[in-house]
């Protein structure tokens, strides 16, 4: 922890406290809703998802690289995806409770995010040169409505900032004259960070380029430079090879090759990327930090912070080739220590200009991302009470081996309801038929048992045909406003 604080005066002691007491206010703001279902009103599945890995690792096969999912059928459903370090600490734990409470892994997340929050404070200091420029930085940070959301959110987003936020402060630790533990530091955290969110690489440009800058072309004769790039770069390639070759659906390797590939140098120029930008960055961050974030790349500009100006150019860069291409909100995440670090810059710029201005404006500026993130954001993080009341019976009507068909394209409900089984009626795997007659006898040759109907309506291309195949052909063993379920083992 000292080295953080090194790098300019001031008491260390202070520093270390008033850390402790935003990041224990922090998380108490978290605590009551740190024991939600995961099927929550933003990123339901992915929550959903990645609880159901956790609770497949502590039930059925406890091997770290062998995530499963609750969908795509009941055997071994081995899935290429990042290293899912949050997921199997929460499967520990769950194994030693004997049971599977939500926190737990809403617990793990959290407190990877209070260790991103450090370390961007810790590469405040670095950058910025000015304590309470990284106290701005670290405040700022807190209080973004992404950082609120993903912060306890049940995904690798979290963990993924940690190693990633770790690896850029080792890396200015070496950078500005530390030894070569760092700079290994740095590449086993960079590499971790890749594993955990491939979007993380980005930040290697920033990397390099300061890199060669220190060492100039004796980069090209020095083993630390090599050896950076096979932790940094070798184990992500050597682990996502492995994840695809026992992976039963290669999910990482289908989106780089079915989206990301197709169109990563002309996705931001298509009107879908700019309504995407323009609804969901003020969104996740607010306008004073949109704001502050453009104005402290100018003040960056300035003062010539390389670092910050090329961190900025890396992630421009992930937000144009990925984010513009995925349009998913949480792919932004990994801007959110980057702009914090600008509107401190900001801050430092107009304390410097107008004493006392850049605290007092700090304080605006935090109080304003707070309140939209209380008004807007943070409302997003509530139950959804129409999954939890589907669930529940589902886990009456049904036994916990039964497996089951649901006609959603969404696979939340079999994972809130804990059985495995499809999703019908999708029409996006080659090897399921897509005419409902030759589905169903598909789902009935692989062991499904019970149809259920989330609402009493199929979605999608002959839904309504679908739907009375079944009410003629199988017995109707629940009705209500909740679903439908019928038993395919029985004869109407």
């Amino acid at each position: 922890m000292k080295a953080l604080f090194k790098k300019t005066s001031g008491s260390a002691g202070a520093d270390c406290w008033l850390l402790a007491l935003l990041l224990a206010a922090f998380f108490l703001f978290q605590l009551p809703r740190l024991d939600q279902a995961p099927w929550e009103n933003y990123d339901s599945w992915r929550q959903t998802d990645t609880y159901t890995i956790a609770q497949n690792y502590a039930r059925l096969d406890m091997n770290p690289l062998r995530p499963q999912f609750n969908y795509d059928g009941p055997g071994d459903n081995y899935v290429q995806l990042e290293l899912q370090v949050m997921p199997y600490l929460s499967a520990l734990l769950f194994k030693a409770m004997g049971r599977e409470p939500y926190w737990v892994p809403r617990l793990i997340s959290l407190l990877f995010f209070m260790g991103s929050a450090v370390f961007c404070y810790g590469i405040g200091r670095r950058l910025l040169k000015n304590r309470w420029a990284a106290f701005g930085a670290f405040a700022v940070y807190l209080v973004m409505p992404i950082s609120l959301l993903y912060s306890r959110a049940i995904m690798p987003e979290a963990a993924a900032l940690f190693f990633y936020t770790a690896a850029i402060y080792f890396f200015l630790r070496w950078y500005q004259g530390g030894g070569g533990g760092a700079l290994a530091l740095s590449g086993v955290m960079m590499g971790l960070a890749i594993m955990e969110k491939t979007p993380t690489a980005f930040a290697g440009l920033m990397i390099l380029v300061l890199f060669f800058k220190k060492r100039g072309l004796r980069s090209f004769k020095d083993p630390m430079f090599y050896g950076y790039g096979a932790l940094s770069l070798g184990l992500p390639l050597l682990y996502y090879w492995y994840a695809g070759q026992v992976a039963t659906f290669t999910f990482v390797s289908g989106i780089a090759e079915k989206h990301i590939l197709k169109s990563a140098f002309t996705a931001i120029f298509t009107s879908q990327a700019w309504e995407f930008f323009q609804r969901e960055m003020p969104l996740f961050f607010s306008w004073p930090v949109l704001i502050g974030m453009v104005l402290g790349v100018l003040c960056c500009l300035k003062r010539k912070n390389l670092p910050l100006l090329l961190w900025t150019l890396s992630m421009a860069l992930e937000t144009a080739t990925i984010v513009a291409v995925i349009r998913f909100g949480y792919y932004m995440v990994f801007l959110a220590p980057l702009f914090s670090l600008l509107c401190a810059a900001l801050l430092l710029e107009v304390g410097k200009a107008i004493p006392k201005a850049g605290a007092v404006l700090g304080c605006v500026l935090c109080a304003a991302v707070f309140y939209h993130s209380l008004t807007v954001a943070w409302p997003m993080a509530s139950v959804n009470e129409t999954i939890t009341a589907q669930a529940q019976v589902i886990q009456k009507v049904t036994d916990e081996e039964d497996v089951l068909a649901v006609a959603s394209s969404d696979p939340v409900l079999l994972g809130a309801c804990q059985r495995m089984g499809y999703r019908a009626n999708l029409r996006y795997y080659d090897y399921i038929p897509q005419e409902p007659e030759e589905e169903l006898a598909y789902f009935l040759g692989h062991g499904v048992r019970y149809f259920v109907v989330p609402g009493g309506v199929i979605p999608g291309e002959d839904g309504e045909e679908y739907l009375e195949l079944l009410q003629t052909q199988y017995p109707l063993v629940y009705q209500g406003e909740e679903c439908l379920i019928f038993d395919l083992e029985g004869k109407v």
